[in-house]
């Protein structure tokens, strides 16, 4: 059924946000359609009184970089991959400033203890002890302080989102009508039950992290030897699996066999994985850039299934996509209105208008040089009104966000001695 979410992201073959970069030279001299904040450093844009400031947006790209686990910072960034990620990751700061304003002027609030209680449950969740949440805090950039004020922010948007989202649940009528206006997506095709671990050559933080490919070899040999002994997948792919699909013992749901196909997967591999039996799992398949996989099929459908509306289950799965395609249209409503009413200064945007041929850019700043007390509010912002620090670290409870990352493969830019070159040949003119 199409309603259901997709997956691909994690599957094997998908694209994965591989960005070939070299570090921006540009004079940082004050310009027009930028600003400083009185800590020195530049602020990419301004929500009422409240600055974000530009070491804040490269914190999140850089987070956003180590969560895809790519081996890659900032710094590598080209001119036209740092700008495209500046503004999109400001456009997303930008918004969840407003609607966090928006939340306190309808006075909204979250206790300390329901902040320290989702914490706990995430960290639980997560299978993090103590010391390895601390870890994760001190890789993202952050203090114990500013990940609970984050998390707060979070909260408290959502309350707002809740409350403007109460609407009736449809009735059976509207049900039916949108089951026999969208038969294709009560048609389930082929498609195939899969989980899978995965271990990846790069240094990517994880858990007996193998780190180069000598290493990435013998851990998934390592690996197979036990399952193949009767380890348990799941078990083995919670422990030893070294991506997201680890936190659901190595899961990746029903993929049909279009999905497969969109997924990347060679038709001799898709044609192998239905030729398995359930509980049958492959040998170490190695993929591209050092990783390695092995995959397990747990169920397989060999023939179409038309879903009706008999299934309590397809009834209550239309009335809950009905029920999100209102909530969506209030969300994006709210946005709007909060948007209209909140003063809001894009100078990042403003400085890219109009430097065309550099897009404005300045140097990027790495997570290990940002300063995490470079986000402060002006002089006649209310004291209370904290710029908070967001955090890439998943929640167990946070909607992955599959559908805005870029997945594109980047070519090779040139080094950065030509870009200098460039830089010192423009001043001198």
């Amino acid at each position: 059924m199409q309603m259901r979410s997709r997956r691909l992201k994690i599957l094997v073959f998908s694209l994965v946000l591989l960005l070939s970069l070299t570090t921006i030279s540009c004079d940082q001299g004050s310009k027009a359609g930028s600003s400083s904040s009185a800590s020195g450093g530049e602020v990419a844009a301004k929500v009422g009184n409240q600055e974000i400031p530009l070491s804040k947006v490269d914190r999140m790209i850089e987070q956003g970089l180590q969560q895809n686990q790519t081996g890659k910072k900032i710094t590598d960034l080209n001119p036209v991959e740092l700008a495209s990620a500046r503004l999109q990751v400001l456009d997303s700061l930008i918004t969840d400033e407003v609607l966090y304003q928006r939340a306190k002027q309808e006075n909204i609030q979250v206790s300390d203890e329901d902040v320290g209680t989702q914490i706990q449950n995430g960290i639980q969740q997560k299978g993090l002890s103590a010391d390895d949440f601390q870890k994760e805090l001190k890789s993202a950039g952050i203090t114990e302080e500013e990940f609970r004020e984050d998390e707060r922010r979070r909260m408290s948007i959502a309350k707002l989102v809740d409350k403007v989202g109460q609407v009736k649940p449809p009735t059976d009528r509207e049900i039916a009508e949108y089951y026999e206006r969208n038969p294709s997506e009560f048609t389930i095709g082929k498609g195939l039950n899969l989980s899978r671990v995965s271990v990846d050559a790069a240094d990517n933080k994880a858990k007996n992290d193998a780190i180069g490919e000598e290493q990435a070899k013998q851990k998934i040999e390592t690996i197979y030897s036990q399952l193949k002994n009767g380890g348990d997948f799941a078990t083995v792919a919670r422990s030893q699996s070294e991506d997201q699909s680890a936190l659901k013992g190595g899961d990746l749901g029903f993929l049909s066999e279009q999905e497969l196909q969109q997924a990347g997967f060679p038709p001799q591999v898709i044609q192998a994985f239905f030729q398995m039996r359930e509980g049958d799992i492959t040998p170490p398949v190695q993929g591209s850039k050092g990783l390695w996989y092995i995959f397990k099929l747990t169920a397989k459908r060999t023939q179409e299934e038309k879903l009706t509306l008999d299934s309590p289950q397809i009834k209550a799965q239309v009335s809950q996509r009905l029920l999100q395609q209102r909530k969506s249209i209030l969300g994006s409503a709210l946005q709007t209105t909060a948007m209209n009413q909140i003063r809001t200064e894009n100078f990042l945007a403003q400085r890219i208008l109009q430097n065309p041929d550099t897009f404005g850019s300045l140097r990027p700043t790495s997570l290990s040089t940002i300063d995490n007390k470079d986000s402060k509010p002006t002089d006649n912002k209310p004291a209370d009104n904290k710029d908070i620090k967001q955090t890439p670290i998943p929640m167990a409870n946070e909607p992955a966000k599959d559908g805005k990352d870029a997945t594109k493969d980047s070519k090779t830019v040139e080094k950065n001695t030509e870009n200098k070159s460039e830089n010192k040949s423009e001043k001198n003119k």
